[in-house]
Order: C-alpha cells, then structure tokens, then sequence
C-alpha cells in the first residue's frame, strides 16, 4: 500500500543529496547535514556531555556568569524518577486517564490529530507535573495545545493580537510552574511523583529561572512529539487491516493487569507495531544544533560554533540502512529480519545514546496503551482512510483525519 502525502521541497531535497552524498553534507555555508548515522551519533553525544545551563536572567541583571549546571546532572535526576514511575500500578493509572479521555469522545466525529494530542497530554501531564488544581491543569493544557496549534497549522494564525494571546498564555502557565516549584519548596505544597519534582531538590544549584526553563522542557516533550505520534499509531492502525487484526487477536488475551505490568513482553506484535510506526512517522523531522567543539568527520570539519541538522526520519527512510525503507512491516524488527536495521544507531526515533529522550520507554508504553484501547475495549471507524495524506511539518501529520470511537 502506497502512502499519499504532501513533502516539502525542503526535506525532499535533504533526502535525495543525502543519497548522493552519502549522509555528510553542506546544506548551505555553516550549515551541516548529518544523515549518516555513525556521524550523528559521534556529534550528538559529544555535544551532549558539554552542554550546561547558565541563568540567563540574573546574568543580565548581575553582569557575570552564573555558575554552569550540565544537563547531565537533570538528567540523572530524571532517569531515577522515571524508574519510581515505570511500575504496573502507575501504568494501569496512565491508561485509565486515557480511557476516560476516550469515554468523552465517544459516538462524535472527532479530529484525530487534535483528539491524540487530547490523549497523550492528559495522560503524561500528572508525570510532568501532578498536584495541580482543576484550573492550573487547564490553563498548562491550553499552553500546550496552542503550542500544537502553531506546530501543525497549515497557515498559522499570525498578527498581534494574537501573538500577544499566545505569549499571554505561556505568561500564565510558567507563572503556574514557578508557584508549584516554590511552594514545594517552602512545604505549602506536598512533594509528588513527577518529573518536576527532583527539580526542587535541585533548586538552590538551579536557581527558579532554570528550574523554570528545565519543567517547561519536560511539559513541552509531552505536547507536541507524543500527540503526532499518537496520531501516527490511529493512522497505521486505520489503514492497516491485517495488522489491526493481528494486533486485536493478541490483545484479546491480554488482561489489563498483566499488560500494564510488562505491555512489551506479553504484547511483543503490538510492540513492533508501534516500533515500526516511530520508524516510519517519528517527530520531529528535523534537528538544527550547534556544535560546541570541533569534528573531524574524516570527509570534512565541523567547527565550534557552526550549526548542523539531524533527522531520525531521514535515516530510517534511507535504503544503504534498510531494506523496502518506505514499507511499513513491523516484522521487521523479529531477531534476524533481513530488512531489519542495519545496526543500533540507524533506529533512533528518540535520539542517540547518551542524550536520547528519557522518556522513551514510557512514551512508547503510552503508545501500546493507544492500540491497547483501540483495539480491545473500542472501535475506531474512520470513513475514508485512503483519502488521508500525511503532510511533513514539525512532523509527519495526517490530514483532514477524523473518525468516531465507539464501544466494543
């Protein structure tokens, strides 16, 4: 089945140079593709380790550099509370908040980008940041929404007034973020299990702005990139028959109890599958970085200083890789699939080792959660699946893809 989609000038040109010129390449003067896998990963996890934090506002006001915290240090504390968080009792709380988002859906035509992106922050937000009041979620979710909004619009809204709603929303939602930071702080507010959380022990090295800046990272991780993602997952799984039926069988003799536990061990067809759509549809597109040392990347030279563009997508669509690249076959990833990667570093939807998304395993558990409810406890009917194109944005987006959820 052929895939009908809309794709930029821009990434076309990247994928077609990429080929001719073996991954490695000179966009434009101070501007560096790298689309070979091995190169990505040496650049990216150097970078990665010299990476640091300083307090942009108290040095503005202060005339001096604060001192550099490395990103290594936050992501430390995350990996620890993310392993707190990765327990079945946890996961079967995930998949009851995504079901009750799918219970207000149910029997209405909905916009599926729109209504994955409902789906997935709902059910992440209280493991970014959880305590919050009825109107405190609200007013984070609205930011994170008209974030989307921005990301995949077609034309996006553009003119003061509504530049200054926007700003005006971020405003009220980092003035939220800073008053839960401070009042764990101070004892106002009990401690949770989020990722917010180690950052109050890291407070007095932080200092609020960068605690500020490192929350809101983790609140926009779980907006856009996991709600396209999401829609990707409904969009194989309407235009997959076999393999939506492969998946339900599997599925029909999971009890929710054992699939929250270990979703990947006694779902592993369900587990390819998601694996397979992250492959083919993995957000965002592309990466612009800047190097903080210089490379010698044998072919040429990346200095300090100069920029460069990574893509996940690119590689995984790259046919020196992987075999029958723009097929979708989960099978692919079976012990010893000849069309399989050709190494590690050429399946990388969440980066490269040692800066790779730490949320990876959970954002792909949220995904099994996705078929999990789709395939087993409703029924997702969409009219025309053939006539959905997936346009390129920030990432690969369906459009005009809508469909009604009903109850098996």
């Amino acid at each position: 089945m052929t895939t009908p989609h809309h794709t930029s000038d821009f990434l076309h040109d990247l994928r077609r140079r990429s080929a001719a010129e073996g991954g490695v390449f000179w966009v434009d003067e101070g501007l560096l593709a790298l689309f070979e896998p091995h190169a990505a990963r040496q650049v990216s996890g150097s970078n990665w380790h010299r990476l640091v934090m300083h307090d942009r506002l108290i040095d503005m006001v202060r005339r001096r550099t604060s001192h550099p915290v490395r990103w290594t240090r936050v992501r430390g504390a995350w990996l620890a509370q993310l392993h707190r968080l990765s327990t079945g009792e946890h996961h079967a709380t995930m998949l009851a908040r995504m079901e009750g988002a799918v219970e207000e859906r149910l029997g209405e035509e909905v916009d599926l980008v729109r209504f994955a992106q409902d789906l997935t922050v709902r059910s992440m937000l209280p493991v970014a940041l959880s305590g919050l009041t009825t109107r405190e979620s609200a007013r984070i979710s609205q930011d994170l929404n008209q974030k989307l909004v921005r990301l995949i619009a077609l034309d996006p809204l553009r003119g003061p007034w509504r530049h200054l709603r926007f700003t005006a929303v971020q405003v009220r939602a980092g003035l939220i973020v800073r008053r839960v930071l401070r009042q764990r702080s101070s004892g106002r507010r009990p401690r949770e299990l989020d990722l917010a959380d180690p950052i109050v022990e890291l407070l007095p090295e932080l200092g609020m702005d960068r605690a500020l800046d490192v929350v809101t990272a983790v609140l926009t991780a779980i907006a856009g990139p996991p709600g396209a993602a999401a829609a990707s997952v409904l969009y194989e799984l309407a235009r997959q028959p076999d393999w939506n039926r492969r998946l339900t069988e599997e599925l029909a003799e999971v009890d929710p109890e054992r699939f929250c536990e270990s979703p990947a061990t006694v779902a592993p067809v369900t587990h390819r599958f998601v694996k397979e759509v992250l492959r083919m549809w993995s957000p965002p597109l592309v990466l612009m970085r800047q190097a903080r040392q210089t490379f010698d990347l044998g072919t040429t030279t990346l200095v300090d200083g100069q920029s460069y563009l990574l893509s996940p997508h690119l590689i995984h669509r790259d046919t020196r890789y992987w075999k029958q690249a723009d097929a979708f076959d989960p099978d692919r990833f079976l012990p010893g699939a000849p069309h399989g990667p050709a190494d590690k570093d050429c399946y990388v939807p969440f980066g490269w080792a040692p800066k790779n998304c730490v949320g990876a395993d959970i954002a792909t558990v949220q995904l099994m959660m996705v078929c999990y409810l789709m395939l087993k406890r409703y029924r997702l009917a969409v009219p025309d699946i053939e006539a959905v194109s997936v346009a390129y944005r920030f990432a690969p987006v369906p459009q005009e893809f809508r469909g009604t959820m009903s109850r098996r």
